[in-house]
């Protein structure tokens, strides 16, 4: 039962990065070099959290909120893309994408960030933060492309 419990846990992290790379509200990576040296360096990881029942509605709207803003005003914030298990309402995933260490950084010192933090801990039952490796970073930068596909004009 154990081993069908940790192949579900993978289903749900690869079906998590696979809806995030077809629905992302994203930004689009930089193009040319410069995408590769972004890529690179780029922290990729999935939030697990487990929200308590009561405090579910509340708990959504404050990741909602944090994603859409961590993603409008801060450059290093490639995606911030929270999603709730369908079977299991309590459980969400983010999956974060972040243009490096220093972005992470300057995500978790920005206000929005800091209110979430401190607003949600009484929401939230249990937290994981899984890093993430990229299979193909170049893959990714075509999905981010997708995304924007006029480059921003």
């Amino acid at each position: 039962m154990l081993e069908a419990s940790e192949n579900m846990n993978m289903l749900h992290r690869m079906t998590a990065v696979s809806a995030a790379a077809l629905l992302i509200g994203c930004k689009g990576l930089p193009r040319g070099e410069e995408a590769g040296a972004a890529s690179d360096g780029m922290l990729v990881r999935i939030a697990e959290i487990e929200v308590h029942p009561g405090w579910l509605d509340a708990y959504l709207a404050a990741a909602r909120t944090v994603g859409a803003e961590s993603v409008a005003k801060e450059p290093g914030v490639v995606c911030i893309f929270p999603m709730q298990m369908k079977e299991h309402p309590c459980s969400v995933r983010i999956v974060e994408i972040y243009r490096g260490e220093a972005a992470y950084r300057a995500h978790l010192a920005s206000a929005h960030f800091r209110a979430y933090k401190e607003g949600t801990p009484h929401m939230i039952k249990s937290l994981a933060l899984v890093p993430m490796q990229p299979l193909d970073a170049d893959g990714m930068k075509s999905i981010f492309e997708k995304c924007n596909p006029t480059g921003g004009k």
